[in-house]
């Protein structure tokens, strides 16, 4: 009845508020009401590290079900710019209470997530969008399971364990962690709580020091026969600093087990084998008038912000969609696969593209 009576509010106020919609009213009185611009308010902002903090969401109406694991795409607007970033959600997607979190990193000259970890309140809108992503509890969650992480990739991880927990569902999981120190380390209180109290629940966790690890933790197929002697047989997650994700690749190809790991990168991983398959050159954004030169080694994305502009972006690995572009003229090659883009019209992802040439952008 009262869904029912608010349609048909709904639908009298929209005729009496022309020449603006409800929405814009509904979205003045609390900005969770509105139905055409997602946002969440921040319910609590609770510091992990010195430089880690976590977000507590109250999501507006229309955000949708998601899998532990999932990422979502985050907007905050920072001196009158609309910035995006894609961050874990490492909420329990059954038992929050309907509240969501995400935990950020502030990482060295990051705007955006700098800004979360130091200058966010409770009471901040963000803007939403839905989630997404494959990096996700399976179905059938009677098998062994294998966490591998590093630094923040502990996030999306932290979300899988505490779904497994609060379902009664954590029967045989092992996480190996890294850090490079214990003040470093993000969740280190709640996880060693949660192993004390979780029989099926095994955390190890390497401080590593910073830079690369030392010989004895590296990830080789060595350590993870000390550490999880069965770590072949079990369903794994690996989500950190590219090298501990390449170093995860090559232990579960020496035991042709590559169809077990699951790998979720912060970065896009670069082929380095295309020797001189793209070399620069003089990019316009013809959209905006302006004209740079980047080379081979600089996205579409990066040399549109060192050139003043504020193109959309989210996760800047190719992944969520957001920066795309119709290229116009010239040649773009894709740093993950090589792939050079020629054809005037195709939508070029500029987050994981390079110039190949001059090449004129519709930005």
């Amino acid at each position: 009845m009262f869904t029912q009576t608010r349609s048909t509010l709904r639908r009298a106020a929209n005729a009496l508020a022309s020449p603006l919609p409800v929405d814009a009213y509904l979205s003045m009185i609390d900005p969770l009401w509105s139905s055409s611009s997602l946002k969440g308010r921040v319910v609590s902002v609770a510091p992990e590290t010195s430089r880690a903090t976590t977000i507590v969401l109250h999501p507006g109406r229309g955000f949708g079900q998601y899998e532990a694991g999932q990422w979502v795409t985050i907007g905050v607007e920072i001196a009158g710019v609309r910035h995006r970033r894609c961050y874990s959600l490492t909420s329990d997607p059954k038992n929050s209470g309907g509240l969501i979190s995400f935990t950020v990193s502030a990482i060295q000259d990051g705007l955006v997530s700098n800004h979360l970890v130091y200058s966010t309140q409770p009471g901040d809108y963000l803007t939403l969008e839905q989630p997404a992503g494959d990096f996700h509890l399976p179905t059938d969650r009677n098998t062994p399971m294998l966490f591998i992480t590093g630094g923040s990739g502990i996030t999306p991880a932290m979300g899988m364990i505490r779904t497994l927990i609060g379902a009664g569902e954590c029967h045989d999981v092992v996480l190996m962690h890294h850090a490079p120190s214990a003040d470093e380390t993000i969740f280190a209180d709640e996880l060693a709580e949660l192993a004390a109290r979780t029989p099926g629940l095994t955390v190890n966790v390497a401080h590593t020091g910073a830079g690369a690890p030392p010989p004895e933790l590296a990830l080789t197929s060595e350590r993870l026969d000390r550490e999880c002697p069965d770590w072949g047989t079990r369903t794994t997650w690996a989500c950190g600093p590219a090298p501990m994700l390449n170093d995860a690749e090559t232990a579960f190809e020496s035991v042709d087990a590559t169809d077990l790991l699951n790998i979720e990168r912060f970065v896009p991983k670069v082929r380095t084998d295309l020797g001189e398959a793209g070399e620069g050159g003089k990019v316009t954004f013809t959209s905006s008038g302006t004209e740079t030169v980047l080379n081979g080694a600089t996205t579409l994305l990066d040399g549109a912000e060192q050139a003043g502009l504020t193109p959309a972006s989210g996760c800047r690995m190719g992944i969520c969609h957001t920066c795309i572009a119709p290229l116009e003229s010239g040649c773009v090659r894709d740093v993950r696969t090589g792939e050079l883009i020629s054809e005037p019209g195709t939508q070029v992802q500029i987050c994981v593209s390079v110039a190949a040439g001059d090449v004129d952008i519709a930005l």
